[in-house]
């Protein structure tokens, strides 16, 4: 059974920029702590990290970004856990504007790391991989999630 992970949090005054909307780096905050309430929740939590040492690092991220946040703005934040192998998880995101538009879109790569005593990939907890497994959506639900696995340029 698939699983949608929710995060929320209001727009705060120091994340506006010039323009009066949310700065592009905080969309990328925004995001980033979607994914540390997943890995609260399917077992990389706090407890986790200080018992084994062990954590997530990002390996790579994509954001599209499609209507302005303002500030004091509640954005909410849907997370889909796309893929799971023994070191790595491919997380789908969508976040959306009070009144329930999507305003971006993220996909990240995340990796298992054991920090001691050199950083360096590991394998996760089998029962964490398998939390991550289940959440994963059939191939026809993820074929059809918006703005996925896009490429970068322009057109010619």
């Amino acid at each position: 059974m698939s699983r949608v992970f929710h995060f929320e949090t209001e727009v705060l005054p120091d994340w506006i920029d010039y323009n009066g909307h949310m700065r592009d780096s905080y969309f990328g905050l925004v995001f980033s702590l979607a994914v540390d309430a997943l890995q609260d929740e399917v077992g990389f939590d706090a407890a986790y990290r200080a018992a084994t040492g062990n954590t997530i690092y990002l390996l790579e991220d994509h954001k599209v970004y499609l209507r302005e946040v303002k500030e004091g703005a509640r954005v909410r934040v849907e997370t889909r856990v796309l893929g799971c192998d023994t070191k790595r998880f491919h997380l789908y995101m969508h976040m959306f504007d009070p009144g329930g538009a999507l305003a971006s879109v993220g996909e990240f790569l995340e990796l298992h790391v054991a920090q001691r005593p050199d950083p360096r990939a590991a394998a996760m907890p089998a029962q964490i991989q398998a939390r991550l497994q289940a959440a994963i959506p059939p191939a026809a639900e993820v074929a059809q999630l918006d703005y996925r696995a896009r490429t970068i340029g322009l057109r010619r």
